[in-house]
């Protein structure tokens, strides 16, 4: 996407979507993501498909993906079933996909950032980096700092902590949106889960082990499982989905095998609406697609160590996570197999990220409501990162900058940054505590 003011133009400004798959070329290409109003005045918007991803010659797996179980596995047999499952597809990603499998951790990518500010004419890459692009701007920083122009990463990676850790984090800040939508319950009077926050969540936890115990059995097939709920359950940290949820669970309280069945018929619808209603996806639109869930573990897996390494060892895991959240620390512990069965050793370190002789960089994040890049990853990252500064939106959301629910004070202010060369500093509501 050109600049509009071709007389003003101040270069490009490459962008990603983080995931780390999520597809970069095509928010760009159908405008889901257009930055700020001055930004996108003054700079050529250049959306980044990392390598293997999307538009940039994908990866490909020619296995099937094992099916789901209706629970996490608890025995050791479930267990080896799982990670020979998973083994054999990741396997397939392998065979699929050659050598850049091997190649796909967010320091390659960020060698390619440097290469494309190369080829497009600029001598200092502006960035602006979503959730996982954050931490392919941070690589940037360290190893290129004195090509690092103006960046802005939003929705902060935190380099400093494992996959254990960022999964427990994940946990964590589920828990507490459940309970902030307990509570809010309770102050506005609805006492159909319970009289008290405490006692909603209590509830919703007894619920999910009835479940996992005796799935609610209905017409037809319809079956009703803790996995199910606890599944549906990640949705709290979206406060628009308070009032929904609360009718679900309710319903499934009552008895009700198809409490949630209207979220699948809506996942499905939305899946159908991918690419603009009945439109034909487009050629992008469609790799996009065919890359954007294989895409995470093949960064993710290489970037990241702590995933358990057998399946005694994520049974171990699983229920040391379970005894912290009976609601979501075995399933959120499973999400790890991925990288548990991943035929390629993790390569990155788990380390803070300074980029010393870096210039400044802005960092941004909502309040609440963004469980896997909460606030406490940006403030981390802020004392980590040489001359940052933190720029806070107040309420919820993942990516504040130019996002679906706009702010115009927000986007005034990176724009500022951006367009206008202001210090981050200025503009910021926490300024950088380490070096300058």
């Amino acid at each position: 996407m050109k600049a509009r003011d071709r007389g003003r133009r101040l270069g490009s400004l490459l962008y990603n979507a983080g995931g780390p798959g999520a597809p970069g070329v095509v928010d760009v290409a159908d405008g889901s993501w257009t930055a700020g109003e001055k930004a996108r005045t003054r700079y050529d918007l250049v959306g980044l498909d990392p390598r293997g991803l999307g538009a940039s010659a994908p990866i490909s797996c020619s296995g099937k993906e094992p099916a789901q179980p209706e629970e996490p596995p608890r025995t050791v047999a479930d267990a080896k079933k799982a990670f020979a499952g998973a083994r054999e597809f990741a396997r397939s990603c392998q065979r699929g996909s050659g050598k850049v499998l091997a190649h796909m951790d967010s320091a390659s990518v960020a060698r390619d950032l440097d290469v494309l500010r190369s080829v497009l004419g600029d001598d200092k890459l502006d960035y602006t980096g979503i959730s996982y692009g954050t931490f392919f701007g941070q690589q940037y920083r360290k190893l290129f700092p004195d090509r690092a122009g103006r960046m802005v990463l939003d929705g902060v990676v935190n380099p400093a902590r494992d996959m254990r850790q960022v999964v427990l984090l994940d946990v964590r800040t589920t828990e507490e949106a459940l309970r902030r939508c307990a509570d809010d319950l309770v102050a506005r009077g609805d006492l159909r889960l319970g009289a008290t926050g405490r006692e909603i969540v209590q509830r919703i936890t007894d619920l999910v082990a009835d479940l996992e115990r005796a799935p609610l059995e209905g017409p037809g097939d319809r079956r009703l499982t803790g996995a199910t709920v606890s599944g549906y359950l990640r949705t709290v940290t979206n406060r628009e989905h308070w009032g929904q949820l609360t009718d679900d669970l309710l319903a499934a309280m009552n008895g009700d095998a198809g409490a949630f069945d209207h979220m699948e018929e809506e996942g499905a619808a939305g899946a159908g609406e991918e690419g603009g209603g009945d439109e034909k996806p487009t050629p992008q639109q469609e790799k996009a697609e065919r890359t954007e869930d294989i895409g995470n573990p093949a960064v993710l897996c290489l970037d990241s160590r702590g995933a358990p390494k057998s399946p005694q060892d994520m049974l171990h895991v699983a229920d040391e996570f379970a005894r912290k959240s009976p609601l979501f620390g075995r399933a959120f512990a499973w999400q790890m197999l991925d990288c548990a069965t991943w035929p390629i050793a993790p390569t990155g370190k788990v380390e803070p990220i300074e980029a010393a002789g870096a210039p400044p960089v802005l960092l941004v994040s909502y309040t609440t409501g963004d469980p896997q890049t909460p606030l406490e990853n940006a403030q981390a990252v802020n004392r980590q990162l040489a001359n940052s500064s933190l720029l806070v939106r107040k309420g919820q959301g993942h990516g504040a900058y130019a996002s679906q629910t706009p702010s115009a004070c927000t986007d005034r202010a990176v724009d500022a940054c951006l367009v206008d060369g202001n210090p981050p500093e200025k503009i910021a509501n926490r300024p950088s505590r380490g070096r300058r």
